[in-house]
């Protein structure tokens, strides 16, 4: 099927054992000396053995491998490896994929070097591209190159990849939806071309890639091949093209712009492909929105959601001085670049007369939900929260990100009609709520998030009532180890709350629940570790009364085991005895990791402000059981029967109310009521699904 394109890559390769022809197809064209450009990941997989072929052919290789296994595609890079090329160099051979390929060619077309690919994962649809994505002075940005000379995509390689770049393959593709609807758009209302054996390319690449969906987390090489031909022919589409337009719109014109801002902010960011697939979602979220609205208008109306007036044909723009400050705190030193961008003003009426063929465009493509659940189907993230993305950066993204690059889209056309940012604030919203969808049981942690120390706060009742009437289940889950569950049950019921003690959970529960099955004559812990039911315990007396009832027995000279709680008598003494037995080897228990626990007027040391103390001495720190642990996420599916994906955790603390829902289908939700403030959330290695003031504002979200 490649030879047809064979005027735009001479030689492409998919199938299984192909990387076993590099060598014959290098000597074969004459290259005498090869740069071969790798990281540590891909150097293993496939570099070490492209190498040793080219050398046992006698051709001189030039080794350049990145020590970082993510190289950024930025200045830097494209030193590194020109600090490898020579003037001898005759092809650069890049082992890898998205990021080495984009470097590969970029280098390449610089030096007039021809430049050739080794896949190793099928992530991304750049192969084939006469362009590469390169983030140049902060600014994501697509310089044109030369296309690849070679592909060799060896089906045994890219099927043990990570699911994670198979996800991100998937994404870029998927982005094709957006892309196709979003070249429509230009063609209606801008005239620019559409060639149909281009879209017939796209098309068919697309195709390609949702029939594989069902089957590729199951790496089966069929699919995986069916998927890589895909990739290959959105790239040769785009090189058809002359440029990037036939594979990219909304999608990728987001996806830069996070990117863009994540780096400006220290943060990592997600890979490509999962960056598109995420802002595809909110791609077909705008679209869907603009239905909605389009629907609901009548013929002669006008089509903007701020009702212009009759009179006034043309839309004006957003207020100069306003969206000029911003460009600048977002775009830095590239802004007056970015200021110079001229986007398209379409008059009212000319709007007016061509919405029915918006209206089709739009009800032409899948909802939101669609893709996300393919999404799903390769474990990709599908809400931007998940990538560590803020709300913020999101809106901006909507609002200033079709300023980057002059390429018409529905952000455009949400630009004439002056409603980017009530879009944007509609997207946050829609999020915000789906990413609630299907959670059955609430985890409310209870200080700071129903009341604060001893006083309820004014919503909380309310809040509970709301829930008992829309059946929606909750538990009350406390880390406070300080008192047990008698007291924090009656502490409820002195508020006005009335609960069964099944109803309630703390840290103590699940440090008692993993002791059960590792203490005792002859007793093996999950880990190995045996030990008696003597204990030397740190913390309250009703934490100390708790292990008693559970029947073990306080010891404090000859414990088998230590565990430390919140202790608000700790003095220097009991530390001083805990780090001794710290020390000697003991097994070494925290109940709960919180450092602060909140009460009027501010904070007092938790139980893991004191297990610092201990760790500073002795270089050791605890096994935690509370939240985040997953020993806490494991005790509540046990105990409630629910599955992972339908709990979601309440509680103010990013480090613990947040965390525990990481790296896990469980949700969460940050209340600012107690001690996180909405600034903490900037560059936060744990991010919540939602973020409300109260409880009260969460009902929104709740609510179907």
């Amino acid at each position: 099927m490649w030879e047809q394109y064979s005027n735009i890559i001479p030689f492409i390769a998919v199938d299984s054992g192909v990387i076993n022809t590099v060598a014959d197809w290098v000597m074969s064209n004459n290259y005498k000396t090869v740069l071969v450009v790798s990281d540590p990941n891909t150097r293993r997989v496939a570099g070490e053995r492209v190498i040793g072929m080219l050398k046992n052919a006698g051709i001189t290789v030039l080794d350049c491998s990145f020590a970082n296994n993510e190289p950024v595609p930025d200045e830097f890079s494209i030193g590194f490896i020109t600090a490898f090329y020579s003037p001898e160099t005759d092809l650069i051979l890049g082992v890898g994929s998205g990021t080495i390929n984009d470097i590969c060619t970029f280098v390449g077309a610089k030096v007039n070097c021809p430049a050739a690919i080794v896949g190793t994962a099928p992530s991304m649809d750049g192969y084939a591209s006469l362009g590469s994505a390169m983030l140049l002075d902060g600014i994501k940005v697509t310089p044109p190159t030369a296309c690849p000379v070679a592909i060799f995509c060896d089906i045994d390689i890219l099927a043990e990849a990570p699911l994670l770049l198979t996800a991100a393959g998937l994404g870029d593709m998927l982005g094709k939806i957006t892309a196709l609807a979003d070249w429509r758009l230009a063609n209606l209302l801008t005239n620019e071309p559409m060639p149909e054996n281009i879209v017939a390319i796209m098309e068919t690449a697309l195709d390609k890639i949702i029939k594989g969906v069902p089957h590729l987390s199951k790496r089966d090489p069929g699919v995986i091949k069916s998927v890589t031909e895909g990739l290959i022919l959105s790239g040769i589409a785009m090189s058809l093209y002359g440029d990037s337009r036939p594979a990219s719109g909304t999608e990728h014109h987001l996806a830069h712009f996070w990117e863009m801002r994540m780096v400006a902010e220290g943060l990592k960011p997600a890979l490509h492909g999962i960056k598109v697939g995420i802002a595809t979602i909110v791609g077909l979220i705008l679209w869907k929105k603009l239905a909605l609205y389009l629907s609901d208008c009548k013929e002669n109306q006008y089509i903007d959601p701020l009702h212009y007036p009759k009179q006034q044909e043309t839309i004006p723009a957003q207020a100069s001085t306003h969206y000029e400050s911003n460009i600048r705190r977002l775009y830095g030193r590239t802004a007056d670049t970015i200021l110079q961008t001229e986007n398209p003003v379409l008059s009212a009426g000319f709007l007016r007369s061509n919405q029915l063929e918006i209206l089709d465009i739009a009800n032409s493509l899948p909802e939101p939900e669609d893709v996300a659940e393919m999404l799903k189907a390769v474990r990709a993230p599908v809400n931007p929260s998940e990538i560590c993305l803020s709300d913020d950066t999101l809106k901006d993204s909507i609002i200033y990100a079709r300023d980057r690059k002059k390429t018409f889209t529905i952000l455009q056309l949400l630009g004439n009609l002056g409603c980017l940012e009530s879009f944007a604030n509609y997207v946050v919203y829609y999020l915000s709520k789906s990413a609630l969808t299907g959670v059955k049981c609430l985890v409310l942690d209870m200080d700071g998030t129903i009341y604060l120390s001893n006083n309820i706060f004014p919503y909380t009742k309310r809040f509970l009532e709301y829930l008992d009437e829309t059946g929606l289940d909750y538990i009350f889950y406390t880390n406070n180890s300080s008192q047990n569950a008698a007291y924090y049950i009656n502490k409820l019921h002195n508020m006005g709350i009335d609960i069964k003690p099944d109803r309630l959970m703390m840290s103590t529960h699940v440090l008692l629940a993993h002791l059960e099955c590792r203490t005792g004559v002859g007793s093996t812990g999950g880990n190995g570790i045996k030990h008696g039911k003597r204990v030397f315990v740190a913390g309250t007396k009703a934490l100390r009364d708790d292990f008693c009832a559970a029947g073990y027995t306080l010891d404090e000279s000859n414990p088998d085991f230590a565990v430390l709680g919140f202790d608000m008598d700790m003095d220097y003494k009991r530390l001083a005895k805990l780090c001794d037995f710290v020390r000697s080897g003991l097994p070494y228990y925290g109940v709960h990791i919180d450092y602060n626990c909140p009460v009027e007027g501010g904070f007092i040391p938790d139980c893991g402000s004191l297990a610092a103390a201990v760790t500073a001495s002795t270089g050791i720190t605890p096994e935690f059981f509370g939240k985040p642990s997953r020993y806490t996420l494991d005790y509540i599916i046990q105990k409630t029967g629910y599955n992972e994906n339908e709990i979601c955790f309440i509680g103010d603390r990013l480090y613990t109310d947040i965390a525990i829902a990481g790296n896990s289908e469980a949700r969460s939700v940050l209340v600012l009521s107690g001690e996180t403030k909405r600034c903490d959330l900037s560059g936060s290695t744990f991010v919540p699904d939602l973020t409300v003031n109260d409880l009260t504002e969460l009902v929104d979200y709740l609510h179907t």
